[in-house]
This record gives structure tokens, sequence and C-alpha cells, in this order.
């Protein structure tokens, strides 16, 4: 009795023991994401849109993952008919880390329904549908950039061009030394996307 007590004993054990261990092969441990240091003002703003396309590829849902994207021009938030300099840079820089990334980005000034300006790519003449079915783009990546005294926060958002849901996100802060020639030139934008899903 006592030797049949004791293989139970060994064989629930072993089992448990097996169990546990499917449930922790399940678990992914996400890596933390780093900010690449750099002595120059310019090599900081690279490390920095790094950063936003780690955050924005990271945070993705995965139905959008790899799927063709379109990345329009970052604008002030204080006022979304205005970019500059750094909101046309951050667009580029995220267009290149993200298509090193694997991913199908669409330069839309390339495309017929797409208004573009000196400014930026803002306006479309119709609506985004055109360039979805066109393209077969399912997100666009829009993003705003608020000035305070001592630095500038971007936020970018992935949205699904179908919906109007926001799909991802990603953030950053910029000192403002590092980027004020690059706010001297703010202009209009004239209009700005509209995104008009099937809701």
């Amino acid at each position: 009795m006592r030797k049949i007590l004791m293989t139970a004993i060994i064989i629930l054990s072993s089992l448990t023991t097996a169990s546990s261990q499917d449930v922790v092969k399940s678990v992914k441990v996400r890596r933390q994401l780093n900010i690449l240091s750099s002595i120059t003002p310019e090599g900081n703003l690279n490390s920095r849109v790094i950063f936003l396309a780690d955050q924005l590829v990271r945070n993705i849902d995965n139905r959008f993952r790899y799927e063709p994207v379109v990345v329009t021009t970052f604008v002030n938030l204080d006022n979304m008919k205005e970019t500059s300099s750094l909101g046309r840079l951050i667009a580029e820089n995220l267009i290149h880390e993200l298509q090193v990334r694997g991913w199908k980005v669409f330069d839309i000034r390339l495309a017929k329904d797409i208004v573009v300006k000196p400014q930026g790519e803002f306006s479309i003449t119709r609506d985004i549908r055109n360039i979805r079915n066109y393209y077969r783009v399912n997100s666009v990546i829009t993003g705003t950039y608020a000035i305070t005294s001592n630095s500038v926060i971007v936020n970018a958002r992935i949205i699904d061009v179908k919906t109007g849901v926001v799909v991802s996100t990603g953030q950053i802060v910029l000192p403002i030394e590092d980027v004020s020639s690059l706010l001297s030139d703010r202009s209009s934008s004239g209009s700005t996307i509209r995104i008009k899903g099937e809701y």
C-alpha cells in the first residue's frame, strides 16, 4: 500500500511539474524598450523616433501587424492645421523605421487622391476610402506634437481606416533645445486628413 501511495505521489508530482512548465512556456516576456543615447541633437531625435516606432510595433493589434500603412505629416496639437519641419521629419523617419522592420509603407505623395502641399501631405480630395481601396491600406499613422517650455511631446497613433479605431499608440518627449530650429518654420496645412470609417 505504501509503495502504491509513493508511486501515486511521484506521478502526481511529475504531472504538476510538467503542466506548470507548459504554463511558463506560454507566457511571453516583453523586453524593455530603451532609448539609445547620442551626443548630437540629430542623433537624439533619431533615437527617439526609433523608440516611437518600437512602441507602435509593440503595441499594435495583431490583425494590423505588417499590413499596408500610410504615414501622414505630424501636426501641432494646438493648431491641427499647422506643421513644421519637425512634423515632416518625424513622418519621414517613421516611414524609414517601419520599412526596415518589414512593414509595407506606401508613400501617399504618389497617390492621385492626396493633395500634396509644400508643408506636407494633408488633404484627401475625396476620402481615405479611395486610398484604402487603391492600395489595400488598412491603417494610417497620424500624430501630433505639443510644444511646452522645455520639451516637445509627440504622440503617434495607428488608426484602422475602416472603423476609425486606434489600434496602436506611442509617445516620445524631445528636449526643446534639440528641435527648436525645426519648429521655426511653422506653416499652415490647409485641411487635414479625414478618416471616414464604416462605423
